[in-house]
């Protein structure tokens, strides 16, 4: 007796019984998904191991990567230029290398789940449901309003993934299991998923098998027969999984959190010491960098890159317990929070520009330390468009990086009314808790009241007295003015305004303190 009239035997009431979904249906063809969104996405990663070599060195030349013992490798994945050759995945690696002149790369698991980590926080900016395993699952549904429903979405995912430079097939459906099916059946992820043949599922091999001779080739097919005939001839587990597929059997997803510290190693393919060379790098890593920190909504104040030279470094681990003359370590700082990987090169490639590499440069290693909250700078209603207030900040910031840290100062308020002790220059901004006064000081500061003949200027304020320093030795007792000076000739005053004073110590003395 075939296995489909077993089963139907097992199941003479099964007319009478509750009726089970059908997946017969169309379930969210490609050209309905935006009358009905679904509520999960798969996303398969097929060229990862390849895509990951192509991002750091981009050729036109035939190129694969290789897996399994040395003298019985055979190819992984292979790139567009080696796929034209006739060359394809599972190809031992001598047969290809007959069809074409190849650079070969082993494969490398670790550089794969750190990408797919990296994919995984790029997908967190979409939504909070993000489970990682071989590919990536999203839960969208509660993101489609938030993005402008699900064409949107599919196109904004679409353009990350090329622009970060990997190749990646999308999956729909109402629950994780049918996503997945979807997406890892690459020619009929566009189908109803009772149209997907059983050869795509995750059901063993030898059930598969076991369908397929009896005439059930298809998970439509395999829906229709009555599920208790199914489990007794097959195993609870294949209606656990039509369940799981249907969504009326939770799926336990183990949920991707975002570190709160950042890392990221860049390979180069060959050892290098110019700039320009590493400028490609550095910006794919400051890019990889602002994908993480706008996923997380947040910026970055400071970060480093550490540059590991030429010196024998077997693995990547090994940067960590190197001596610091195998490593250069420039360190990059903002006034600000920021995101914008423009910004972020910018101001490393001025910090490069004084730094000489003592020999060619095997890795990149950049780290943050700390992912502080990125606050979006405030607009006013009435504000001018013309007019950037913030423009100040990334021209000091491009100063710091071109002159050196310690070539800027930065002024702070202290608590004490002398004027020459009221504030101090730093070399970093610090946040003072003293409020400044209303009554006029000078902008411009001299480091050492200047003597002056008070008929050369003119008094247009009233005295300020200021006195007192007993305390540190550096008593005063003073009266301060705002003067005009006044032009010998023409017996004029000019529009710019003096900060004078006379030292009542001193018999009375006139002195030039600052301008206004």
């Amino acid at each position: 007796m075939s296995v489909r009239r077993a089963v139907a035997a097992d199941e003479t009431g099964a007319r009478n019984a509750a009726p089970t979904a059908s997946l017969d249906a169309p379930m969210l063809p490609q050209h309905d998904l935006a009358d009905t969104p679904p509520r999960w996405l798969y996303i398969t990663l097929p060229t990862l191991a390849i895509d990951l070599i192509e991002r750091q060195s981009p050729v036109a030349a035939p190129r694969v990567v290789v897996d399994g013992p040395e003298l019985r490798a055979s190819v992984f994945a292979a790139n567009a230029a080696a796929l034209a050759t006739g060359i394809q995945p599972g190809m031992r690696l001598p047969a290809a290398q007959a069809l074409a002149a190849l650079t070969v790369h082993r494969r490398d698991p670790l550089a794969e789940n750190k990408a797919l980590e990296h994919l995984a926080g790029f997908a967190y900016r979409y939504t909070s449901r993000v489970a990682l395993d071989t590919g990536l699952t999203l839960e969208i549904g509660a993101s489609l309003q938030l993005f402008g429903g699900f064409l949107p979405l599919h196109a904004a995912l679409t353009q990350g993934f090329v622009e970060q430079g990997f190749a990646a097939q999308f999956g729909y459906g109402d629950s994780p299991s049918a996503a997945r099916l979807r997406s890892t059946a690459a020619r009929e992820r566009h189908a109803p998923l009772g149209a997907i043949p059983l050869t795509s599922s995750t059901l063993d091999p030898r059930v598969v098998s076991t369908l397929a001779a009896t005439g059930v080739h298809t998970h439509g097919e395999l829906a229709r027969l009555p599920r208790s005939g199914v489990a007794r001839r097959f195993g609870q587990r294949v209606i656990d999984y039509l369940s799981r597929l249907h969504g009326e059997l939770p799926e336990a997803l183990t949920l991707y959190r975002p570190p709160d510290r950042y890392h990221a190693w860049w390979e180069l393919p060959a050892p290098s010491a110019s700039i320009d060379t590493l400028a490609y790098p550095i910006k794919r890593l400051l890019a990889d960098l602002a994908a993480q920190l706008a996923a997380r909504d947040g910026g970055v104040e400071r970060f480093t890159l550490r540059f590991a030279l030429e010196k024998g470094f077997k693995h990547r681990t090994e940067i960590d317990q190197a001596l610091d003359s195998d490593v250069v370590r420039i360190d990059v700082g903002l006034l600000e929070a920021s995101r914008d990987p423009e910004r972020l090169f910018a101001l490393t490639r001025a910090r490069l520009e004084h730094f000489k590499l003592p020999r060619a440069v095997l890795g990149i290693h950049l780290e943050v330390s700390r992912l502080p909250t990125f606050t979006p700078t405030a607009s006013d209603l009435f504000d001018d468009p013309g007019v950037d207030k913030t423009a100040l900040k990334p021209l000091l910031e491009r100063l710091s990086a071109r002159l050196g840290t310690h070539s800027l100062k930065y002024p702070r308020l202290l608590a004490d009314h002398r004027m020459e002790f009221a504030q101090l220059w730093e070399n970093t901004p610090k946040a003072s808790t003293v409020k400044p006064g209303t009554a006029p000081r000078p902008a411009w500061l001299l480091l050492t009241p200047v003597r002056i003949q008070i008929a050369d200027f003119r008094l247009v304020s009233s005295a300020e007295r200021i006195e007192g320093g007993w305390w540190d030795d550096r008593d005063q007792r003073r009266d301060y003015y705002l003067a005009e000076v006044i032009r010998a000739r023409k017996n004029q005053a000019v529009h710019a305004r003096a900060f004078v004073f006379q030292d009542l110590k001193q018999s009375g003395q006139w002195y030039l303190h600052g301008w206004v």
